[in-house]
């Protein structure tokens, strides 16, 4: 199957996307990573619709493909080595396709990353922050970091490096999702404010930089021990626990001085979060950690909340989603920009 010059190789599967379908291609020798997405549908074949309905789905299409364009555009700013950017953006036919370069990953699953030696794991987290700050820097919200967004490449010298992938989520801040249909995320790494969204609660804020903080400060808690944050059985998902005013647990496996940082990370209110900014700075002990604010109770009881989340279909009685896998970190390294920018040279 041959698409606007791609060659694609097998079939394109839509596992782990909700919003696309995607494999691999083959363009003047290097094998691409390509990406379908299922909506919009550009009407091609017009026979069965109206001039009116024709006219809705070419401005829809239209829409779609003008603030892709800006996105991405914003998005190839980020050249860190380290942020997978597109390539190439176009529509053939009925749909619309994004490529990137392939990244080869090593495969290990979050536990085994936690078995690393410190200064392992957190050569991986500062990689990780490197990428968030200059994505934030840029006005781009990843909106759903996970392990299967993180992937761990094996660098020319045997070590690994972060690469963050799928964009399918994220959002320029200037210009956050206003529905549910704008917005997915993993629910167990989704930050309070995210559900408010996809549940169309009232009054739900508008989404911003810290939805990614949140999310970090899940999947830091995982590379640290194994295991996500300590919730009360009550509980599936650390979203639903602080919007009870319960903070989820902080295990005593996390290094004494990340307990404090990883609890303001995962505050009910996005306005207590830290920037990543100030992750990052005392990361690389620039900075003192941020204070963890008192936290006060959600106003929704949790009977309340758990109506809604079980009525809006956004939670259902199945048990949280397994840890993904994510891949290795390299021996511990004098961190610089010289060193993110140039990480595949390792």
């Amino acid at each position: 199957m041959n698409v606007n010059g791609y060659e694609i190789i097998g079939e394109l599967k839509s596992d782990n996307s909700g919003f696309a379908k995607w494999g691999f291609a083959k363009k003047d020798g290097v094998e691409v990573f390509i990406k379908e997405f299922l909506s919009p549908v550009y009407p091609e074949d017009t026979a069965a619709l109206s001039p009116e309905q024709i006219a809705r789905k070419r401005r829809i299409c239209m829409d779609f493909e003008k603030n892709k364009r800006s996105f991405y555009s914003e998005l190839n700013k980020c050249v860190t080595g380290n942020i997978v950017t597109v390539s190439d953006f176009f529509r053939w036919g009925s749909r619309y396709y994004i490529v990137t370069d392939k990244v080869d990953t090593a495969t290990i699953k979050v536990s085994g990353v936690a078995r690393f030696s410190l200064d392992r794991k957190l050569l991986i987290i500062k990689i990780i922050l490197y990428c968030m700050r200059t994505l934030h820097r840029h006005g781009i919200v990843h909106g759903d970091i996970k392990p299967d967004n993180i992937l761990l490449k094996r660098t020319a010298s045997g070590a690994y490096t972060a690469k963050i992938i799928d964009f399918d989520s994220s959002f320029l801040e200037s210009a956050p999702p206003n529905s549910s249909e704008e917005f997915q995320g993993d629910l167990v790494y989704l930050a309070p404010e995210s559900f408010a969204l996809v549940a169309e609660l009232d009054e739900a804020p508008a989404l911003d930089r810290k939805v990614d903080v949140f999310a970090l400060g899940v999947l830091f808690h995982q590379y640290f021990t194994g295991e996500l944050p300590g919730l009360d059985p009550d509980y599936e998902y650390a979203f639903e626990s602080v919007l009870d005013g319960k903070m989820p647990k902080i295990s005593p496996l996390v290094p004494d001085e990340w307990k404090v940082l990883l609890t303001s990370m995962l505050c009910a209110d996005p306005a207590r979060r830290p920037d990543v900014e100030e992750i990052y700075s005392y990361a690389y002990g620039e900075r003192k950690k941020p204070a963890v604010p008192d936290e006060a109770p959600s106003p929704a009881p949790h009977s309340k909340l758990k109506s809604t989340m079980r009525s809006s279909g956004a939670v259902s009685d199945a048990p949280p989603v397994a840890a993904a896998d994510a891949p290795a970190a390299p021996p511990a390294k004098k961190a610089s920009s010289d060193f993110f920018k140039k990480a595949d040279e390792l």
